[in-house]
């Protein structure tokens, strides 16, 4: 039964044919599952199968272009991925192995969709020079400065400051008070 995952691979003719290889193109659409990923094209994997002693090896390269966020300003940042692909599948899957299942088929999505998520830059910015959104009002500072509020020079830490000058300052005023009696 062919499967409507356009993942998923027919490889009874490669088993249990040590060095033969066979070439395939998939094609698919993909959710890729990180908070920095606001979408992905379609997917284009090519891959060489080869069949192994006791299962296939399957290596190529991924490609999918992605629209993440810029870790500033959040606007939408076009990234192109090209991730190396490659696993080894087998009869007896575990952590490291992939399954190949009753009917002779391997299913890429899983490493397909791991290698793209690997891809992705922990750090996107949409330029270099971005500087960012106003952490007051929150508008876009690349378009130009923020409206309707002065700047402040006033240390997030002056209200610890504070506090902290009239501890010592009591402090202070205690030991003067103990060393004089």
């Amino acid at each position: 039964m062919r499967s409507s995952n356009p993942f998923v691979i027919g490889v009874n003719g490669l088993l249990g044919r040590t060095g033969v290889t066979r070439s395939v193109t998939v094609i698919g659409p993909m959710e890729v599952d990180l908070a920095r990923v606001e979408g992905c094209g379609p997917v284009t994997a090519d891959l060489i199968i080869e069949a192994t002693v006791g299962g296939l090896l399957v290596r190529g390269e991924a490609r999918a272009d992605l629209i993440l966020k810029c870790n500033r300003c959040l606007r939408a940042v076009d990234f192109r991925s090209a991730s190396p692909v490659s696993q080894v599948y087998g009869d007896r899957p575990d952590d490291q192995i992939g399954g190949i299942d009753d009917e002779g088929n391997i299913d890429l999505s899983l490493v397909i969709h791991d290698e793209l998520c690997l891809s992705v830059p922990l750090l996107t910015l949409c330029s270099e020079f971005c500087r960012g959104i106003c952490p007051m009002c929150g508008v876009d500072l690349n378009e130009g400065t923020c409206p309707g509020h002065a700047e402040t020079t006033e240390s997030p830490f002056a209200a610890l400051e504070a506090w902290l000058g009239a501890s010592l300052d009591l402090a202070e005023s205690t030991e003067i008070g103990s060393s004089s009696s």
